[in-house]
């Protein structure tokens, strides 16, 4: 019988090689050949997580063309590729049956059966569950050892030692005098009054570049206090380095990653004073100016006045 197939390829995220995709689609395309079957479409997520669902636009397209019985057979690599969450592949699983479409994969040359199906997602999900252990472990190490965890912030250029073993110490850093000039400038704008806005179209008229190459935002300045994020909020620049201070867990619901504050006995806080930026005074002027506008906006929704003094 000669059934329509279409091909569903995946990679995680933008850090993963792109070339991924071509491998799958060009593995499985002589599969779909050698059967006599005929190849329908291909459908493609890149960049995205197998631990999302909604998200997946290229997902999504290859469910909507079961419900229109586009195809008879949905053929991934390996599974994996479809989804690394239980509940997903379940529901996957369960669409395409209700629709008389097969699922296989080229791994396994075969159709996939429930059981496997199960079996293989609980094992995906611990491998995965593993892998975020063994990376936050890994970074909170190197945390302790007063050495950055994770990439390169605004301020900062990689510092390149090398250990005892020949290989690359990973999280030094050290100043970038430009972008350090203009992280204090910064600062000073914000400590006399103007606002993260106003401060990033001044930036960009000038022509100064942003992090990550792009224009500037109010929001990269403004961040968000609690979390620690943005350029007026990140503790580095005085020296001083915060990991784990949150843990991230996925709402099952939304799908959305919520931050949850972790207990202080697993905040990790390393003082590396050669990596500061910003002295202790103009730090302290900055947080009394967001603590005074925090209050003055309790206070006008409460409808009392809000003119506080810096």
């Amino acid at each position: 019988m000669c059934k329509r197939v279409v091909i569903y390829a995946r990679y995680s995220t933008d850090q993963q090689n792109p070339a991924s995709i071509e491998t799958q689609i060009d593995l499985a395309t002589p599969f779909v050949l050698e059967r006599g079957w005929t190849l329908c479409q291909t459908f493609v997520d890149a960049g995205v997580s197998g631990v999302s669902f909604d998200t997946r636009p290229g997902l999504q397209a290859t469910l909507q063309g079961a419900r229109d019985g586009s195809f008879e057979v949905l053929l991934c690599l390996t599974l994996d590729r479809l989804s690394r969450d239980f509940e997903h592949s379940a529901k996957v699983l369960k669409l395409l049956h209700f629709h008389e479409v097969e699922l296989w994969t080229v791994h396994g040359s075969s159709q996939v059966s429930s059981m496997e199906l199960g079996l293989r997602a609980v094992l995906n999900s611990e491998m995965l569950e593993q892998v975020r252990y063994r990376t936050r472990e890994g970074m909170k190490t190197v945390a302790k050892k007063g050495r950055v965890p994770g990439g390169i912030c605004y301020g900062y250029v990689i510092k390149k030692v090398l250990g005892a073993d020949g290989e690359p110490i990973r999280g030094l850093r050290n100043i970038n005098p430009d972008e350090a000039n203009v992280i204090v400038w910064i600062f000073e704008q914000y400590a006399k009054g103007s606002s993260p806005d106003a401060i990033a179209d001044e930036l960009n008229k000038k022509g100064v570049v942003g992090p990550r190459g792009q224009a500037w935002r109010g929001t990269a300045i403004r961040g968000h206090r609690r979390r620690g994020t943005g350029i007026l909020n990140n503790e580095l620049y005085i020296g001083r380095l915060v990991f784990n201070r949150f843990v991230y867990r996925k709402n099952p619901v939304s799908e959305r990653r919520v931050s949850r504050l972790n207990s202080p006995e697993q905040h990790i806080v390393q003082e590396i004073p050669e990596l500061r930026i910003v002295s202790d005074a103009l730090w302290k002027r900055v947080k009394r100016r967001q603590a005074n506008g925090k209050r003055a906006n309790a206070r006008r929704l409460t409808g009392r006045s809000s003119q506080l003094p810096l």
